[in-house]
Order: structure tokens, then sequence, then C-alpha cells
């Protein structure tokens, strides 16, 4: 199949109340990182608060990569995102009900898998 390139918003909530929107383009290639809109293949969140991953919403999604790793300071967090299930017409995305947490400042990032 072809690669689709498509985007993705990961939306970020801090115990301070803050809400980040943070949009990413996903090159559907497998081993490849998703890229945000500094050019960057990871997010380092504020140091201002700790913050909790609440949604991931994945426009159209890719045709050769079905799922991403989650990364967080560099390691291998075992956490998946299932792209199809982050579709933004799924009415239950992965991390509405199960937010993931984050300390201040953590770096984070998204390899694609196919």
């Amino acid at each position: 199949m072809v690669a689709a390139a498509f985007t993705s918003t990961l939306i970020f909530k801090g115990d301070n109340g803050r809400v980040l929107h943070v949009r990413a383009t996903v090159s559907d290639v497998a081993a490849a990182y998703w890229i945000f809109p500094d050019g960057n293949a990871f997010i380092t969140l504020p140091g201002d608060s700790n913050y909790a991953l609440q949604d991931v919403i994945v426009v159209t999604g890719g045709t050769d990569t079905t799922n991403s790793e989650l990364y967080v300071n560099g390691l291998n967090s075992g956490l998946v995102v299932d792209h199809k299930s982050n579709l933004n017409t799924a009415n239950f995305r992965q991390f509405i009900q199960n937010p993931i947490k984050f300390k201040a400042g953590a770096l984070v990032r998204l390899i694609q898998r196919a």
C-alpha cells in the first residue's frame, strides 16, 4: 500500500487546570516519529505542573501503520496508541476514560508501527 500521511491532536491537561492541544503530522511510515509544529519529533511538557494525556484524536489514519508506541523521557512506556480506536469519528477513544499522567517537564515521543 501507499503511505497516507495524516494529522493528529494530543490533548494534555495539567494538574493546574491548563489544557494543551498539540497537533502532529504523522507520515504513516513504520519506525518514523510523529512530527510536532516546531519541527521536533517530541513534545516537552511544561515544567509548571504534571500533565495527563486525556485524548488522542487521529484524523483519517494511515494505510501502512496501525499504531504508535509512546516513549517518555527516551524510554518505551509500554503504551500503544491504536490509530483506528482514536479516529476523530470514534465515540470512545483510548485515553478519554483512562488518561495517562506525566511528570512536569517530561519529553514525550510517538513512533509509528505497522
